[in-house]
């Protein structure tokens, strides 16, 4: 089966013509595709694995959850009896709001316009001056009365006292500078 003409069925299965003169001519075909080389399939090929499941996970044992709290933890304090849910303040009731100290807020205020001041006023540091001044009354006033505000306090105070140093530093160079130039 080497070559064409000696079998007819070789000579049918690829595509020829006029094996028998009782065959019509057939109508000229599309050329196929190349084939792919001997020993290989055009279709892929896969693998069958076995059909088995994967193996299951082993967990470790943990005891099952107690019904009581572990001992060494006190128990939740118990409220008395009365309206509303436990826990929560009843309707038109409010917990005190602490309030911040209005000395502690002005403070902190005029220490933070006094620095731009500096520049406008020929670096006289009077605003930084009273902010800090403030700040530690303020401070002094949070101490011995349940206010709140002792940040905003401590605010004036560093800032107040950054623009004193500031404004000091710039007046003592003025000065320095006016006292060396010669007179004209």
């Amino acid at each position: 089966m080497t070559n064409p003409g000696d079998s007819d069925e070789w000579w049918k299965q690829y595509g020829g013509e006029g094996v028998s003169p009782e065959t019509p001519p057939a109508a000229p075909q599309q050329p196929t595709p190349p084939q792919p080389p001997a020993g290989y399939s055009s279709a892929p090929q896969y693998q069958q694995q076995p059909m088995t499941p994967p193996p299951q996970p082993v967990y470790p044992n943990y005891p099952p959850p107690q019904a009581n709290p572990a001992p060494g933890y006190p128990a939740p304090a118990q409220q008395p009896q009365g309206y509303g849910y436990p826990g929560y303040q009843p309707y038109g009731y409010s917990l005190p709001v602490q309030q911040n100290n209005s000395l502690a807020i002005a403070s902190m205020v005029v220490s933070i316009i006094g620095l731009p001041s500096l520049f406008i006023c020929v670096f006289v540091p009077v605003v930084s001056i009273a902010g800090l001044v403030m700040g530690i009354v303020a401070l002094n006033q949070i101490k011995s009365n349940p206010q709140g505000g002792r940040g905003q306090a401590l605010a004036g105070i560093w800032v107040g006292a950054v623009g004193t140093v500031i404004g000091l530093g710039l007046l003592l160079a003025l000065l320095a500078f006016g006292m060396s130039a010669p007179y004209n």
